[in-house]
């Protein structure tokens, strides 16, 4: 089997999406220059489905493994002494962070690639990150603080953040802006369609419970790929795609 029979690799796709080196610039995204439309997005993410299920149900394979992993870890950990235990816990917590936020950060950026049509897709992307795992830390350190000052503060700027930032991530790896830069360029550029984007997360979330519930957990085999293609195509529609994530 050759490298380009590789069974990660993503299929061609004939659908008209942004191609590598066509990034929208951050200034035009921020002021509202593109078109967001709910079901195209929806309608682009589930023809993506096909050639991405192995990729990105491997990558939930080992985010999965590594929370059990963590949690039988400070399972076992516990013992009479409570300081010991809320020590080692908080080592487990930050071990794990290193492992589950550059993966994450790699199923991003693979369905970035394929809702751009990138034909270098491959699971080789979902293990991309970790050279950028401070930064990575950094951000999803950061953000989770401003979302649960903003719930904490008056509920709404935290649901608010929580959409608003869902780019950031994918503009750290994928544009290599820097962490504040990342956060405040989501935010900015996601405002003009917040209202849409909390449709379309409504909308899969609903779709991701019910598929779950009347076929048993099968039906997150295509769900779970269709969930991170929408946001990569999300993405693409709102930036563009740079081609220089790798």
């Amino acid at each position: 089997m050759t490298s380009d029979d590789s069974v990660y690799r993503a299929p061609q796709s004939s659908l008209s999406r942004p191609t590598e080196g066509n990034a929208r610039s951050l200034d035009a995204a921020m002021a509202g220059e593109f078109e967001f439309d709910v079901v195209e997005i929806m309608g682009e993410a589930w023809d993506l489905v096909n050639g991405s299920k192995r990729v990105l149900l491997g990558a939930g394979a080992i985010l999965f493994g590594a929370n059990v992993l963590a949690s039988a870890v400070s399972a076992v950990a516990q013992g009479p002494d409570p300081t010991e235990v809320n020590l080692v816990g908080l080592l487990v917590s930050l071990l794990s962070m290193v492992i589950l936020y550059p993966i994450q950060a790699g199923a991003v950026l693979y369905a970035v690639k394929r809702a751009a049509g990138d034909e270098s897709a491959s699971f080789d992307d979902i293990l991309s990150c970790f050279g950028q795992t401070l930064p990575i830390l950094g951000l999803m350190l950061l953000q989770m603080l401003l979302t649960m000052l903003g719930v904490l503060l008056f509920l709404l700027p935290g649901i608010y953040l929580a959409i608003a930032y869902l780019a950031a991530l994918p503009l750290l790896v994928e544009r290599k802006v820097g962490i504040w830069d990342s956060l405040e360029t989501s935010r900015k550029a996601l405002t003009n369609c917040w209202f849409r984007l909390l449709l379309l997360f409504l909308a899969l979330g609903v779709i991701t419970g019910f598929g779950a519930v009347l076929t048993l957990g099968i039906g997150l085999i295509w769900l779970f790929p269709f969930f991170w293609l929408s946001l990569g195509v999300v993405y693409c529609k709102i930036f563009g795609y740079s081609g220089s994530s790798g």
